[in-house]
Order: structure tokens, then C-alpha cells, then sequence
């Protein structure tokens, strides 16, 4: 479902964008260092569940937005080189991207509803259909509540219907 929704081109762009920042910021040593200083550690943390990467990198990106920000704003960043740099300029404009990050956070969002349900699942200790039923049901309320697009209701839909629902798994 993770890798279906991030097929889709809106959302390969946001999470290109959110690459394009984070490779920037790693492939600099001054940078990277200065983030880590302002930000108190990495942005890039390792996932926990391998189909889960971008969500993962998406929203470690928008929890040190603002401490981020503070990097893109000081005289540092203004007099040093990299400010200059074509790439420079991009992910300062993609950092001050209110649009941009308004989408990454409703992204971040929908990708948590099912990142929650597949960690669960994916967990050691199997749970039972009766309850994965349960969450899938919960995780579709909260994508309604959301106002998920269509697109992603259905790519949910189709690979629950496809694979997992079958009338003898809730049988008790």
C-alpha cells in the first residue's frame, strides 16, 4: 500500500522534495553539522518497518521543520557558499514552501493511519483476523476523517479486497 501510494506522481514529488532536502543537507558537512547542532540529531532515522521508509523520512523531515527553518534564516547560511548554489536556493525555497508543507503533512498524516495498522501486523506477535478486521475498519474511518483523497481509498481497497478479505477469517 506504502509503495502504491508513493507511485502516485503528487506523491513522488513530495517525497523527491523531501529527498532533495534531506541529500542536500547530508551531502554537506557544514550543513549536516549545523543541523545537528540546532536540531539535537539526524533527520533520517532507520525504519522500523522496511515499506515504510518514506513515511518514516517524511515525518522526521516535518518534526525538525521549524528548527530547520532556523538554519535557512541565519547569517551563517546567508554568507556561506552553499547559500549561493543553485541546489542551495531550491531547498531554501522548498523549506519556506507553506504549500509544500502543508501537503507533507497531510501525507504524513494518511501514511501514519496506515503505518499504525501495518505495525501492528507486522509485529511478532500475530493478531487475530477478527482484529485486523477491526483496524482496517478504524484505519478507514480515520482516512475518512482525514478526507483522503479517492485515489488512496481505493489503492487501500483493492489490496484489502484482493489479498485479506475473505468471510472465514473472521469466523471465530
Amino acid at each position: 500500500m506504502f509503495e502504491d501510494i508513493g507511485k502516485r506522481d503528487t506523491v513522488a514529488q513530495l517525497i523527491g522534495n523531501g529527498r532533495k532536502i534531506t541529500n542536500f543537507i547530508y551531502n554537506h558537512g557544514w550543513l549536516l553539522a549545523k543541523m545537528r547542532q540546532v536540531c539535537g540529531g539526524d533527520i533520517v532515522r532507520p525504519g522500523a518497518i522496511r515499506f515504510a521508509t518514506n513515511y518514516i523520512a517524511l515525518d522526521s523531515l516535518l518534526k525538525k521543520r521549524v528548527d530547520l527553518k532556523k538554519i535557512f534564516i541565519s547569517n551563517e547560511w546567508a554568507s556561506h557558499k552553499l547559500s549561493r548554489t543553485e541546489v542551495g536556493h531550491e531547498v531554501e525555497r522548498l523549506m519556506f514552501d507553506h504549500a509544500y508543507w502543508e501537503k507533507v503533512e497531510k501525507l504524513v498524516s494518511i501514511y501514519e493511519a496506515l503505518y499504525t495498522v501495518l505495525r501492528i501486523v507486522d509485529s511478532e506477535v500475530i493478531p487475530t483476523m477478527p482484529f485486523v478486521y477491526e483496524l482496517i475498519r478504524l484505519m478507514k474511518t480515520n482516512l475518512n476523517r482525514l478526507k483522503a483523497k479517492e485515489w488512496v481509498r481505493h489503492i487501500i481497497a483493492d489490496r484489502w479486497d484482493g489479498t485479506l478479505k475473505h468471510l472465514l477469517c473472521v469466523a471465530d
